[in-house]
């Protein structure tokens, strides 16, 4: 038999008027249910982190490409400065000049070793000289003023060679510490060259490589992203619902590089302050069992499983009036203890059974 379009139509608009004239009547049903947050979230690399410059200057040398294993402590980049690497020069300049002058046998401590030994020796002879002109003066052979001149040649020669020690002493004191002056400042421009390479702080992946050689970066900038092998769900969950989230329960994960497949894992971590940054609670999850296709960056939804029920009493959620009544087929108004409650259905826990007939009430 066949009908034309126009009739086809009639009979589809007869049918759609039938069943709006009848009220839409269900009955409870027993079913499993389950509660759930939802939540978006990405996979993070655990330990992950990023590589930042300490200085600037030009990047003129890169160890590592993504994708790489590096070890604590690997070399990962080595940027350029032409000021920094006169100043690394100049210091060690001076502090080997400050090394060499501080030696025994240097020019300026032996010269004034030299004078020691010339004032030691001039002592000597004032001093053999005052002793026999002490003899002869007891002996009334000299006069009392060539005594006194010899005399006073004595402690002049005596003083003298105190002042030369006393000035060795001093030079001694202050090429020693022109050394130590220099050998701090060294240490200073070599601490600050270190910060031209930069090495990684934990072992892990180089996830993302964010320059290319030559290019100029700044005090700061990331050069590149490092992570644990190991991945890591972060989840963002809102204001309302962080109430109800605690450790170790389900998730289940849709990536989104794989929306047909569903992941087990379990809450791990709750970050106990607001995130500003994604205006949300942030919790980390761990897979129960990780696929070999999941990548860091990876975006998902999630439903975390609040509590989950089976075989209990339900009915659709649209025949729940006013959060604890239902409309029977009689038209009367039945209150209802309530359980779990999802957008599909909700949780009776008494106040009906299987042979109630509901019906929608009218908004």
């Amino acid at each position: 038999m066949k009908f034309s379009i126009k009739t086809l139509l009639l009979i589809l608009i007869a049918l759609v008027l039938s069943n709006c004239s009848k009220p839409m009547v269900t009955q409870p049903i027993r079913t499993d249910i389950v509660d759930a947050v939802f939540a978006s979230g990405e996979i993070i690399a655990e330990n992950e982190y990023l590589v930042t410059a300490n200085t600037q200057g030009y990047l003129i040398k890169t160890w590592v490409e993504e994708g790489d294993i590096v070890d604590e402590g690997s070399a990962l980049f080595h940027i350029s400065s032409e000021k920094q690497s006169s100043q690394l020069e100049t210091a060690s300049a001076n502090y080997n000049d400050a090394y060499r002058q501080a030696q025994p046998d240097s020019p300026q401590l032996s010269q004034l070793q030299l004078q020691i030994r010339q004032a030691e020796q001039q002592l000597e002879v004032d001093q053999k000289n005052y002793q026999r002109y002490t003899s002869l003066l007891g002996a009334n052979a000299i006069s009392a003023s060539e005594f006194e001149k010899a005399q006073l040649q004595y402690e002049v020669s005596l003083n003298n060679l105190e002042i030369q020690r006393q000035s060795f002493r001093e030079t001694e004191a202050m090429l020693q510490l022109n050394l130590e002056n220099a050998e701090q400042q060294l240490k200073l421009q070599q601490e600050t060259s270190n910060d031209y390479f930069l090495d990684a702080s934990n072992s892990g992946q180089v996830l993302n490589v964010y320059n290319e050689l030559g290019d100029f970066v700044n005090l700061g900038q990331p050069l590149a992203k490092v992570g644990g092998t190991n991945y890591i769900i972060q989840l963002y969950v809102a204001e309302e619902d962080i109430k109800h989230i605690q450790k170790n329960q389900k998730v289940l994960v849709t990536l989104n590089t794989d929306p047909n497949q569903t992941h087990a894992a379990f809450v791990e971590r709750i970050l106990p302050a607001f995130s500003a940054e994604n205006q949300s609670f942030v919790i980390e999850a761990r897979f129960t069992d990780p696929a070999n296709y999941i990548y860091p960056g990876t975006q998902l939804q999630a439903n975390i499983i609040i509590q989950e029920v089976e075989n209990t009493l339900v009915i659709p959620s649209p025949y729940l009036v006013e959060e604890s009544e239902v409309l029977l087929r009689s038209g009367e108004r039945v209150s209802v203890q309530t359980g779990i409650k999802t957008l599909e259905w909700v949780e009776i826990l008494s106040g009906l059974d299987t042979s109630d007939q509901l019906m929608l009430a009218e908004n």
